[in-house]
């Protein structure tokens, strides 16, 4: 996951003849409907090229409103991104056209989910699909977006689209892991111990306990108040019957969290930091940027690259590529050290001094010269 440069993806894109105006689902960067919604660890949710495009090259990133640190990029929050393609087909659409069309000139592309943009009728149809969406094309996917709203209007929202992961249930509290996958808070402190494991893909989850995302959380408790205000009363019960187990478990996973934040900000005010690969994140984790080894794919020729940090590597992830390279598991890697600091400073420091001395050779060269004509100008 290297980074391919460029201008910022949303810089450009603004409001269309769709009037979107609703600030509830409004991306905190480029100010536009959400589009790939990412929800950092804070709570709070952007565009997945916009936080790409915020994140720090060399050190830990911070949330564009509330400043809280983080160093690993999100995966898309899937069940935010389906709640969007109903509530405003014609707005998404038109972010969708924005997004791809500034994907072409940067030659560089973002998850798809082709299988998941279709008309609900079609599903069964298209259900043998759903394993291929990683490799789908960008074309493919506007074409299915285009198609999967019936003459623009926003699909009736049920309970079925904000489950929890885990209870099964309506969302309470919703948190959302790294890994993009929603569970109730709840549920997470339940399962927290020494580090929260995703209970759908199995991938764990880095970095602190994560916050609420409170604009998912206001949208279900405006649309189902009933169901919200029954799932908040049984919510209520249970923390009195385990408000002891609930309680250390959760704030064991906070310190976890805040142990881990202290421990990575003092990675980058030691000599640890010369171990960061500048510019380039893992495809797995999203570790960006990427401290340690870096395994590079030899195989895959996309712009961004595909790569991994050492953990990744040595539990042999099967995962995607997060910007949809056509990565495979017969694929090969290496070590690469090309983007690592330490390395960049030394050859930064090399070209400096092979300057310096080059402009020493030519002063003094200028100075013999001078010399002579002075010696000249004195015996005239």
């Amino acid at each position: 996951m290297a980074d391919a440069g460029g201008d910022k993806a949303c810089d450009n894109l603004h409001i269309g003849e769709d009037d979107y105006s609703s600030a509830l689902f409004q991306c905190c960067v480029c100010l536009d409907l959400l589009y790939k919604p990412i929800v950092l660890s804070c709570g709070h949710t952007s565009c997945f090229w916009c936080v790409h495009n915020a994140m720090q090259i060399v050190q830990e990133s911070h949330c564009a409103i509330c400043r809280q640190s983080y160093s690993h990029f999100p995966s898309i929050c899937q069940l935010l991104h389906l709640l969007l393609l109903k509530l405003e087909p014609v707005a998404y659409k038109r972010r969708e056209r924005e997004v791809l069309e500034d994907e072409k000139i940067r030659r560089v592309e973002s998850p798809q989910f082709v299988d998941q943009v279709t008309p609900p009728n079609s599903a069964t149809e298209n259900s043998s699909s759903a394993s291929s969406s990683s490799g789908s094309t960008s074309t493919n996917q506007q074409e299915s977006t285009e198609n999967g709203s019936v003459d623009g209007l926003p699909k009736k929202i049920t309970v079925e689209d904000a489950l929890c992961c885990l209870c099964n249930e309506l969302l309470y509290l919703p948190s959302v892991l790294n890994c993009g996958h929603v569970y109730c808070e709840a549920c997470l402190a339940r399962m927290a111990g020494e580090r929260v494991k995703c209970k759908v893909c199995g991938a764990p989850h880095p970095g602190q306990f994560p916050n609420v995302c409170l604009d998912l959380d206001h949208f279900v408790e405006e649309n189902f108040p009933v169901e919200y205000a029954a799932r908040r009363q049984s919510a209520l019960v249970k923390k009195s019957q385990h408000q002891h187990g609930n309680t250390s478990s959760s704030s064991a996973a906070q310190d976890n969290g805040k142990s881990k934040k202290k421990a990575d900000a003092s990675l980058l005010l030691g000599e640890e930091r010369y171990d960061i690969h500048v510019g380039v994140g893992c495809d797995c984790c999203g570790l960006y940027p990427i401290k340690g080894k870096r395994y590079k794919c030899k195989d895959c020729k996309e712009r961004i690259g595909f790569d991994l940090c050492e953990s990744c590597y040595n539990t042999n992830s099967k995962l995607p590529g997060r910007f949809n390279q056509q990565h495979t598991s017969d694929h090969r890697f290496e070590l690469d050290d090309s983007t690592l600091l330490s390395r960049i400073l030394v050859q930064t420091a090399l070209a400096e001094n092979h300057e310096e001395e080059f402009n020493e050779e030519e002063f003094a060269d200028q100075d013999d010269g001078n010399e002579g004509h002075f010696d000249h100008f004195e015996d005239i």
